[in-house]
């Protein structure tokens, strides 16, 4: 049976006894005080320099992570609203107990969209690149067999060295929306109730997965959704919000269509204002991705009109504003109501979370102009040269940055340790160094988690060892674009 009322969670910490309010505004008081957490934390404030496409960029318009996480907050409201407005009109809201959660629920996907890259490193999906392809070759993973380097100590029994090989391949498959849920979780210790954080799990495989991924789940587990070290948690989260193995948290769906329908136009307005293309290179593009056009189709109504607006009117700056200001008003008002109602066709299997596909992904028409959209981007902005040679500059940086800090990981476990408690050690001067210029808090997760520990246990050297390399991922996934650049140069003295 559908009820959502049973999928709010305001538990905040593991063990912590899960109940109802009855009082419906003490549950709206509870999320009222995630988005303080959240709008005020400094993983917010910090994706104002992390650009969402150009790296490094000092045009203010362009879009920063920060900006582009506004817009998906705006989009997902509206699809909230949407869904609501439909079911109040077929007097269904008490049947799927949204009769008290319309505030809860606007608000837990304002903050899932606005949270939703707070876990990217600098330079985007080639910053993810670069700390797994840097891992994978310090820790010895190719695709046919594991050696043992870093992680090569004197103990042979089976189930150690399967412990090992999961560190590995957790280590090795770094990604931004794993990384969000350690950070709200660990790192920053947000205290988040249980629902808003599983708002933000995308997708939910364990990032040390290497078995082939189950049919019924290959689009919810095409990605990693978080790591060994939250991996209680998760299933803590998920039990408190009554959720199976390998499924995903209602409202995800929502904030996922939000991302989709932002950026799919975000991406290619900013490709003009770097003049990438032109407006009417763009229209092109568009329409050989659409293929043959008729009158009254979606084509003509959200990206034919708004362009012949523009030829009358010419192409003036203001002119070139309002047009993608209409191409977006017409692309929401056909994407949001179709994201609604695709919620509601599917409602039982996502109220469960088996729901095996992104909201806007089916074959009507809305889903082909989304498509068209994202492909354009992938062609001619993505690929661009001016893009290309930035990502690889910060594939560069990132990967120049964990050999500088690498010294730290091939301490012996006491040699750090007593640096760690003493904050340096006179036997390594360089090493002191690096770690006296990591952050205090990736430094307290650090330590929470060793202090956990036995030391007399025969996988405590592993479990170390993945902690410390945890701490370096954390450092250099947090910074800023810019930070990471001046860094990068600073250590490499380089002018």
């Amino acid at each position: 049976m559908v009820n959502f009322s049973n999928k709010i969670s305001y538990q905040r910490k593991l063990g912590q006894h899960k109940e109802h309010l009855s009082d419906e505004y003490s549950l709206i008081r509870c999320f009222e005080s995630d988005r303080g957490r959240i709008i005020n934390s400094a993983a917010i404030r910090r994706l104002q320099q992390k650009t969402q496409v150009f790296p490094l960029e000092r045009n203010a318009v362009v879009r920063t992570r920060l900006t582009h996480s506004l817009e998906v907050q705006q989009v997902g409201r509206h699809i909230v609203k949407d869904i609501y407005q439909r079911l109040a009109r077929n007097k269904q809201l008490e049947q799927y107990g949204l009769d008290k959660l319309n505030v809860v629920i606007e608000s837990l996907v304002e903050m899932a969209c606005l949270m939703h890259d707070i876990g990217n490193p600098p330079f985007g999906h080639f910053g993810e690149a670069a700390i797994n392809d840097w891992f994978t070759r310090r820790l010895g993973i190719d695709k046919e067999k594991v050696r043992y380097e870093l992680l090569a100590y004197q103990v042979d029994e089976i189930d150690l060295n399967n412990l090992r090989k999961k560190v590995r391949q957790d280590l090795c498959n770094f990604e931004g929306n794993a990384q969000a849920i350690r950070l709200v979780h660990t790192i920053l210790q947000l205290n988040l109730t249980y629902s808003q954080i599983a708002s933000i799990l995308k997708y939910t495989k364990p990032a040390y997965w290497t078995e082939s991924i189950p049919e019924q789940f290959n689009y919810l587990m095409k990605k990693p959704g978080f790591y060994l070290a939250e991996e209680p948690f998760v299933k803590e989260l998920m039990a408190s919000v009554e959720l199976q193995e390998y499924h995903r948290y209602p409202l995800t769906y929502i904030m996922e269509a939000a991302d989709d329908i932002s950026y799919c136009i975000a991406d290619l307005e900013d490709a003009v204002e770097k003049r990438i293309f032109t407006v009417d290179q763009l229209y092109q593009y568009l329409k050989e991705e659409w293929g043959p056009t008729k009158k009254g189709d979606l084509f003509d109504s959200v990206v034919k009109r708004p362009y012949d607006n523009l030829t009358k009117k010419g192409y003036d700056p203001i002119s070139i504003d309002q047009f993608f200001m209409y191409l977006r008003v017409n692309t929401i008002g056909e994407l949001v109501p179709h994201a609604a109602e695709r919620f509601i066709e599917n409602i039982d299997e996502i109220y469960a979370g088996s729901f095996n596909h992104a909201l806007l992904e089916d074959r009507d028409a809305q889903f082909k102009l989304l498509s068209i959209f994202k492909n354009v981007g992938f062609k001619h902005v993505f690929n661009h040269e001016s893009v290309e040679n930035i990502e690889l500059q910060g594939y560069r940086i990132i990967s120049g940055l964990l050999d500088i800090y690498s010294p730290l990981l091939a301490m012996p476990e006491h040699d750090f340790s007593q640096l760690v408690e003493e904050n340096r050690h006179k036997g390594y001067m360089i090493e002191t160094r690096l770690y006296h210029k990591l952050s205090a808090k990736h430094c307290i997760a650090y330590q929470q988690a060793v202090k956990l520990l036995d030391k007399n246990d025969p996988t405590f050297l592993i479990w170390e060892f993945y902690y410390r390399a945890r701490l370096i991922q954390d450092y250099i996934s947090g910074m800023t674009d810019h930070f990471a650049y001046d860094e990068y140069r600073k250590l490499m003295v380089s002018d």
